[in-house]
């Protein structure tokens, strides 16, 4: 059986790959924006162009929900590990 301490230690090794990984993710949300729009201006007026920004513009939305996901992973480790110390 772990202990308290090997508990702790290994939340805070998955709350720092958490982080990291959600940076990360909030970087690549923001070029994928910035090629959007670029892209956007290029394609204006071309069904198959549009389609393909609109798909570049829900791939962003889905990298900033997935690092929304991974700060409340690390919110919720936070929670745990302060519960397990006290």
């Amino acid at each position: 059986m772990a202990s308290i301490q090997e508990v702790v230690d290994t939340t805070h090794r998955i709350r720092e790959n958490a982080r990291g990984l959600g940076q990360r993710t909030t970087s690549s949300a923001g070029d994928l924006q910035r090629r959007g729009m670029a892209l956007a201006a290029l394609v204006r007026g071309s069904r198959t162009g549009e389609n393909a920004v609109r798909q570049v513009q829900q791939a962003e939305r889905d990298l900033r929900a997935a690092s929304a996901s991974l700060l409340a992973l690390q919110r919720d480790i936070d929670t745990f590990t302060r519960e397990l110390t006290k």
